[in-house]
């Protein structure tokens, strides 16, 4: 049943204006929903000749505002699950990959910069045979000659894939909700995605950059780019790291936050898969550089009479307690990469997610052996050892050359 909201009133409570709903439900009884606007109310005044209560509406206008828009947003809620009820076979693809997208909004299962690709893929669905075709019609050879259309476009192979994906997902809530009997995607091959060449450092570029950085002291960049290099945690891991998560006595960083940008501006978020919530130990050289930035940063705040607090980020503001904006890191860590020279394996200068590469190319190739594939997976938060091996595939056919030279020197003594 929809509901229909009444127009809303405003009380105060609790020092706010708050928005006061109601709807009729299916017994025909009436329901109440609040929630504060969060602007500031003042308590009504009392005429002491008369002993009249005189309202004081300061604030009252601009809390009316807000009741009107949560009220809009309930209203399109229910306009959105309506129209998610309507989906059926007779739904053209199209019509059906925009009721997914309205339900994953409306359920909160994705992140919004999620459901921005979302939209951007149905565009590849819109005014085209198979976007008009019922979604119970589909066939594979349709799919496969969509894609095909997309690939003469010069649609990038990372792109085609996650419409790939996206749309398969699409008739995969289709079946779900018993609106076709069976997947037609499940009889069409995923486009191949081409993988992007690492453009790692080597040993020797490594080298130059270490000794570059000595100049830069315990500053964000210098900090953050050691951090990388010695862990491979990736440039949202490192600016949302705090004090808390870093743990000098066992020697680990502890990584359970990352920043994302949503609605063009970085929040605090969990890490997308389970295994990028993860340990991860560090050596003597980074907890010196560590300790030195932690030594700047508590001087820093005894300047200003503050207290030391380990809730603080580790490359972010002393003074502040603000996280150090991955954009930032990444500008800086372009001009520094120009100015120094530095270039990667494939001949141009490295970006910042560089430096993770050249962490997991250098522990998978090192001659020690010391780090196997499934640990260097560990390390990174790679969801298997099989993508480690994907993406560090030359790195590990050099360790295997070098491996079979032993071997080779083995055998023939």
């Amino acid at each position: 049943m929809k509901r229909s909201y009444s127009q809303g009133s405003l009380e105060k409570h609790n020092g706010y204006w708050r928005g006061v709903l109601s709807w009729q439900d299916e017994g025909g009884r009436q329901r109440r929903i609040t929630k504060s606007t969060g602007v500031k109310c003042h308590p009504d005044k009392v005429d002491r000749k008369s002993g009249r209560k005189v309202p004081d509406n300061r604030g009252k206008a601009t809390a009316e505002m807000a009741l009107r828009q949560w009220r809009d947003s309930l209203i399109e809620v229910e306009a959105q699950r309506a129209r998610t009820e309507e989906a059926s076979c007779n739904s053209t693809f199209a019509e059906y990959a925009d009721l997914y997208i309205r339900h994953k909004e409306m359920s909160r299962t994705v992140k919004a910069v999620t459901i921005k690709g979302y939209r951007a893929y149905l565009r590849k669905l819109l005014v085209t045979e198979i976007g008009d075709t019922r979604i119970s019609e589909l066939t594979p050879k349709m799919i496969t000659a969509w894609e095909q259309a997309l690939a003469a476009d010069q649609t990038s192979t990372t792109t085609l894939s996650h419409i790939h994906v996206f749309a398969k997902q699409v008739c995969t809530y289709a079946r779900k909700m018993g609106d076709i009997v069976s997947n037609p995607f499940d009889l069409v091959d995923a486009p191949r995605r081409r993988a992007k060449p690492v453009n790692s450092l080597d040993a020797e570029g490594v080298s130059r950059l270490n000794e570059a950085l000595k100049g830069f002291g315990p500053s964000a960049l210098a900090v953050g780019v050691r951090i990388a290099l010695s862990t491979g945690m990736r440039q949202a891991e490192i600016c949302a790291l705090r004090w808390s998560d870093v743990n000098f006595d066992e020697r680990t960083i502890r990584i359970r936050q990352s920043l994302s940008r949503e609605s063009g501006r970085y929040v605090l978020s969990e890490p997308k898969t389970a295994s990028s919530l993860r340990r991860v130990p560090f050596g003597e050289n980074l907890a010196t550089v560590l300790s030195a930035r932690r030594e700047l940063m508590r001087s820093e705040r005894e300047e200003f009479g503050l207290a030391w607090d380990d809730s603080l980020y580790v490359i972010g503001s002393a003074i502040k307690g603000t996280w150090y904006s991955p954009q930032v890191l990444g500008h800086e860590w372009h001009a520094f990469a120009r100015a120094t020279g530095l270039i990667g394996t494939q001949g141009v200068p490295p970006r910042f997610h560089d430096l993770r590469h050249t962490f997991a190319t250098l522990a998978i190739s090192s001659a020690s052996g010391n780090l196997d594939v499934k640990t260097v997976s560990s390390i990174l938060g790679h969801s298997s050892a099989a993508m480690t091996l994907n993406v560090y595939a030359d790195a590990l056919e050099d360790t295997k050359r070098a491996g079979m030279n032993v071997m080779d020197g083995i055998m023939s003594a």
